[in-house]
């Protein structure tokens, strides 16, 4: 592993632990526009104990952001030992905690996120995985016909959760010829993102073949309270016609 002396924070999140209560990007930076003092916190310790020895990833029942141990599992299983010479694209990338696992299951990886801040987090927290590329991207204001010549397999989708933008996206993302397999994160407890699935399912473009993550033994409980009835995230293959 690469020794490292510093580990640079984005000047925003210093800030942050100045004392302001949340870092808010521009509107142009959404999905991901605010990130909270105690998310940044948990990111720092997060690297700590990585440079101590332990790879410690946040639970979603600590971040809300990022995926839960459960769907990182449930992940492994999935694409584990089938994907040692595919490409993932990882649409909002947030602090890289699922870009580090899908950095350890794929030979490559492309990490979006529209916010440049969270890029840089991102590529300080991953320093010792060299098979990441980080791109900024806005999903809806970017061209996504520069992914087209590149080859992709599978994409994590977990940028906007609401239901038109999450349309957008997957239709984007299916124009990507290579891509066959498409995973979609928040699926459970985002009304936006589970119907604008089904209404790809319905039109028989996707079809699911995996439930991931949180919700295996019944409804699960979000860190805002909020009680969710399906699974945290799905899989679905690309139909081509």
């Amino acid at each position: 592993m690469p020794k490292v002396a510093f580990l640079k924070v984005p000047i925003a999140f210093l800030l942050l632990l100045a004392g302001a209560s949340e870092f808010e990007a521009s509107p142009d930076e959404a999905p991901r526009s605010t990130v909270t003092a105690e998310a940044v916190e948990r990111y720092q310790a997060s690297i700590r104990a990585r440079m101590a020895g332990a790879d410690a990833l946040p639970d979603k029942a600590d971040d809300e952001w990022t995926s839960s141990d459960s769907l990182r599992k449930d992940l492994i299983g999935l694409v584990g030992g089938v994907s040692e010479n595919a490409t993932a694209l990882e649409v909002g990338s947030y602090f890289g905690y699922t870009t580090r696992i899908l950095s350890h299951l794929f030979k490559r990886v492309i990490a979006l996120d529209a916010v440049p801040e969270l890029l840089q987090a991102n590529r300080d927290y991953n320093y010792d995985r060299d098979n990441i590329l980080y791109i900024r991207f806005h999903t809806t204001d970017h061209d996504w016909g520069i992914f087209n010549l590149n080859s992709i397999q599978v994409v994590f989708l977990d940028a906007s959760h609401d239901f038109e933008t999450v349309m957008q996206d997957i239709d984007n993302c299916l124009r990507i010829p290579t891509v066959s397999l498409i995973i979609f994160d928040d699926y459970g407890a985002e009304e936006g993102v589970r119907r604008a699935v089904q209404q790809f399912v319905s039109a028989g473009r996707l079809r699911p073949v995996a439930l991931l993550g949180e919700g295996a033994e019944g409804p699960w409980r979000l860190r805002d309270g909020r009680e969710v009835k399906e699974r945290e995230a799905i899989a679905c293959e690309v139909l081509r016609r």
